[in-house]
């Protein structure tokens, strides 16, 4: 199926939800973005080394486990 006609019957569908469904939607679309910037940030903390092992921070913390 053509990407245009997908987004067009994507944006039907949208148009006849509820206010309650929309909110809904929203809050997904708030969610996925947020996560998805928090996956950025980790990936760059990966990619400068800016991690530590588990085993190293597992031993750090082991006194509180």
């Amino acid at each position: 199926m053509d990407l245009m006609v997908r987004k067009y019957q994507l944006i039907e569908k949208v148009m006849k939800f509820s206010e309650k469904e929309l909110d809904q939607l929203e809050s997904i679309l708030d969610v996925e973005s947020e996560l998805s910037k928090s996956l950025d940030a980790a990936l760059k903390q990966v990619k400068e080394g800016k991690v530590k092992a588990h085993s190293e921070v597992k031993k750090k913390y082991e006194k509180w486990l």
